[in-house]
């Protein structure tokens, strides 16, 4: 094992380690904490915006906010210092992970938490996934930030164009090379997308929820975390991603048959999706 991997390693173990330490202190009340917070679920699907949404609210100071963690039964997010050595709980009694590991006492100034969940994460055609989302329902104060891009096919567009270079998330300044994007593949992608929307407006049909448009929110990323901000209920604070937007290309740009898609697309629901 080289020197650098033994390091890191140490580190993770060290900061995993403190994490443990202070959360038993809290839950033992030798140090002060609460969980009198509001909790909250960021819903909705790859390239809509959720880690620039994330990302921000984590930078709020009073906001603690997690990404992708209950992806899977075979996905525990061992990044996370946070959320201990619970693997065996994650895999066992993920609801039970969620009440005891995710939402649990944090110090006084902790005002929100939350996580990122998109509609195919926790599959509910398995038992695992259905436990993530009968827990997440049966919240009644669950704030509920539903995330969704208005133009599916620049979601579509993005997702194939991550999943060909493999950086999804965008650190580079080259361009993508053009796509080609097969009819049957869009028509699917868009119905299943509408559908898992509605989905979703369903399940959480009884908790206070948030509608975010990703259009909305890189043309007025301040106003819109400012709403948002509201929505969790914490104080006002001017909060940035870190991240910088790339220069905007067109889809007749991005997309090898662009053309052949707008002509077959022009008579359907779908139509506004080739309006630029």
């Amino acid at each position: 094992m080289t020197q650098p991997t033994l390091r890191k390693r140490l580190t993770r173990s060290t900061m995993r380690a403190a994490h443990t330490l202070r959360h038993r202190a809290m839950d033992a009340g030798l140090l002060p904490g609460h969980t009198d917070y509001v909790r909250f679920v960021c819903v909705g699907y790859a390239r809509t915006g959720s880690t620039l949404l994330m990302r921000s609210l984590n930078n709020h100071s009073r906001i603690v906010g997690f990404g992708e963690i209950v992806k899977n039964v075979d996905r525990y997010p061992h990044h996370y210092h946070e959320l201990e050595n619970s693997a065996a709980l994650f895999e066992r009694d993920p609801a039970a992970f969620l009440r005891t590991k995710v939402f649990r006492a944090y110090p006084p100034a902790v005002a929100a938490v939350g996580f990122k969940i998109f509609y195919h994460h926790a599959p509910r055609d398995t038992a695992w996934g259905r436990q993530v989302w009968d827990y997440l329902v049966a919240q009644p104060e669950l704030r509920v930030l539903h995330l969704r891009r208005r133009n599916v096919l620049k979601t579509l567009l993005s997702e194939k164009q991550a999943g060909e270079t493999e950086e999804w998330i965008k650190y580079s300044n080259g361009q993508d090379k053009p796509v080609y994007i097969a009819p049957d593949e869009a028509a699917a992608f868009f119905a299943r997308l509408a559908a898992w929307e509605a989905e979703v407006e369903t399940l959480f049909a009884a908790q206070p929820r948030c509608e975010i448009v990703y259009e909305q929110l890189t043309r007025d990323l301040p106003g819109e975390l400012a709403r948002i901000q509201r929505f969790l209920g914490v104080p006002h604070e001017p909060v940035s991603p870190g991240t910088e937007k790339r220069p905007r290309r067109t889809l007749a740009a991005q997309i090898d048959n662009y053309a052949e898609l707008k002509e077959q697309f022009s008579a359907t629901p779908w139509a506004d999706y080739f309006t630029e």
